[in-house]
C-alpha cells in the first residue's frame, strides 16, 4: 500500500521514505541485471578462449560487471 503525505498546500505527495525505498529497489534491480550480464560476458570470454584480445576484454569486462553488480545489490 502506498504511503501518501499531504503537504501544507494540500497537494498529495510521496513520502520521503518511500522515495528512498524505490531508489534502493531500482539499484538492487540494476545490480542484478549487471551481475547477470557479467556472468554472461565471463562465459562468452571462456568459450571464445583467451587467445584473442576480444575474448580477454569480454572476460575482464564480465568480471568487472559482476563485481559492480554485487556492490549495487549490497546497498
Amino acid at each position: 500500500m502506498t504511503t501518501v503525505a499531504i503537504n501544507c498546500l494540500g497537494r498529495m505527495g510521496v513520502d520521503d521514505q518511500e522515495k528512498k525505498n524505490m531508489a534502493i529497489a531500482k539499484l538492487i534491480f540494476i545490480g542484478e541485471v549487471t551481475q547477470v550480464a557479467g556472468v554472461a560476458s565471463v562465459v562468452a570470454g571462456l568459450v571464445l578462449s583467451l587467445h584473442h584480445w576480444p575474448a580477454a576484454a569480454a572476460l575482464i569486462g564480465g568480471g568487472a560487471a559482476f563485481y559492480v553488480g554485487k556492490k549495487l545489490r549490497a546497498q
